[in-house]
Order: C-alpha cells, then sequence, then structure tokens
C-alpha cells in the first residue's frame, strides 16, 4: 500500500511537479505556445458551457412563465 506524501494528503489540488524550464529560447517559445493553445481552448469551453446554461436557464425561465416551448425553441 502506497503511503500519500504529507504535502498531497492536505493539499487538494496537487499538480504535477513542474518540468525543468528548456535551456533553449525556442524550447521556451514552444513550450509557452503550447500552453497558450491549451489555456484558450479551455476557455472556449467554458465560454461554450456557459452559453448552453445560460440558454437551459433562459427556457426553463420562459417555461415558468408560460412561454409556449416552441416559441423558445425558435426563438431562445
Amino acid at each position: 500500500m502506497a503511503v500519500p506524501d504529507a504535502a498531497t494528503e492536505h493539499t487538494p489540488f496537487v499538480s504535477s511537479p513542474t518540468p525543468r524550464w528548456p535551456e533553449t529560447e525556442q524550447a521556451r517559445e514552444a513550450l509557452i505556445d503550447s500552453e497558450t493553445a491549451e489555456l484558450n481552448q479551455l476557455l472556449d469551453r467554458i465560454d461554450g458551457l456557459t452559453h448552453e446554461a445560460r440558454r437551459r436557464l433562459r427556457r426553463l425561465e420562459h417555461h415558468r412563465r408560460g412561454v409556449a416551448v416552441q416559441w423558445t425553441d425558435l426563438h431562445g
């Protein structure tokens, strides 16, 4: 049985160890580009989820106020 590390036992969000910083400028730029692309993808996904959640919430609010579902589907 593995014994948990003291740091991970009390810290719920422990990331993997940071790799050693690349030696060359080109390698650093590639790492930054990769990280930037990943963060942009995450933000796009969050934006999409937020849009979907707001659309569903509007639909529920319209339903609660008696707006026809067919109208909500066409105009929501």
